[in-house]
């Protein structure tokens, strides 16, 4: 019997020793960016439902002067990557102008929201910068692109500040956001 405890002892501590024993580690998830990659948006700044007084981006160019409160609409487009990797703009074009392919006979392009077939001068007068700013002025150093169902050629709305409005150009630093659906 004696023998009989000595042995069931001796596999219980094998079993201890074996379940202890240090396993080899799984691979990490990859860390966020050192740049801030986790992007913090004010609480409600996307929007539910579309402001009414919105107007088309080409619109609002020609009577927006820096600092005014503009609400402007248009798509996510007017380039191969219209959002700025690692930082919280994108570009957005008067929903007006036709991406490539549209109105007409699939043309086979793979990037129809960089609005390649229309004239650049035609398409930059439709544009606008659009970007998240922090306290500080500066664009959040994060990315925007799929974050609630910002992508290229989504639709959306933005309500925001002009920030600069000369030459032609247009940037609004964004204070809520709505995609349409």
């Amino acid at each position: 019997m004696w023998k009989n405890v000595m042995t069931v002892s001796s596999l219980a501590i094998c079993l201890v020793v074996v379940a202890c024993e240090k396993k080899p580690a799984l691979p990490a998830a990859p860390a966020p960016a050192a740049s801030g990659s986790e992007l913090v948006l004010p609480t409600g700044f996307f929007l539910a439902g579309t402001p009414k007084e919105a107007v088309e981006v080409k619109d609002a160019k020609p009577n927006a002067k820096v600092g005014d409160t503009v609400t402007i609409i248009g798509r996510i487009g007017g380039s191969r990557e219209p959002f700025v990797d690692g930082r919280a703009i994108f570009t957005l074009v008067d929903t007006r102008l036709k991406a490539c392919g549209e109105g007409a006979e699939e043309d086979g392009c793979k990037t129809p929201w960089d609005y390649c077939c229309e004239p650049r001068k035609e398409l930059t007068a439709n544009m606008a910068t659009v970007r998240i700013v922090g306290a500080d002025g500066q664009p959040l150093k994060s990315g925007l692109k799929n974050v609630q169902g910002l992508k290229p050629l989504a639709r959306v709305t933005v309500v925001g500040t002009v920030a600069e409005a000369e030459g032609g150009v247009l940037v609004v630093n964004a204070s809520g956001v709505h995609v349409v659906q």
